[in-house]
């Protein structure tokens, strides 16, 4: 537990400059390929947690990524995941614009079908 906050918080210090210029952006694969592999393991964790509690708050009434991660993502480990997201960054370099979130639900789950956005499964 206390490992995946300090990833969180590690996650949150990496993103400050960006924060810092007026910036909020989702993450993508210029700053994944970035981080330390602990960090990584912290950004799932924390998208899967508030994932969950989105799902709980939300009475049923959810989202594409709450349902991603609150029924499809639960059977995979965060580790399988983190090395999903870095086998596509190394298969598509010219494709670090993508969104890790993005890779994450085309590669990891059917919410979002094959070959959106140019994700191949």
């Amino acid at each position: 537990m206390v490992k995946v906050l300090f990833c969180a918080l590690a996650v949150l210090v990496l993103a400050g400059g960006a924060l810092a210029q007026g910036k909020a952006a989702l993450w993508d694969g210029n700053q994944w390929t970035q981080m330390p592999y602990d960090a990584k393991v912290g950004y799932v964790a924390g998208a899967g947690n508030l994932a969950d509690f989105d799902a709980s708050a939300s009475k049923g009434k959810y989202g594409v990524i709450t349902r991603a991660f609150s029924s499809e993502l639960k059977a995979k480990t965060v580790g399988q995941i983190v090395e999903s997201v870095d086998k596509y960054y190394q298969e598509n370099p010219n494709k670090l614009s993508t969104t890790v979130l993005e890779v994450i639900l085309m590669r990891c789950t059917t919410v979002c079908p094959p070959g959106m956005a140019g994700v191949k499964k």
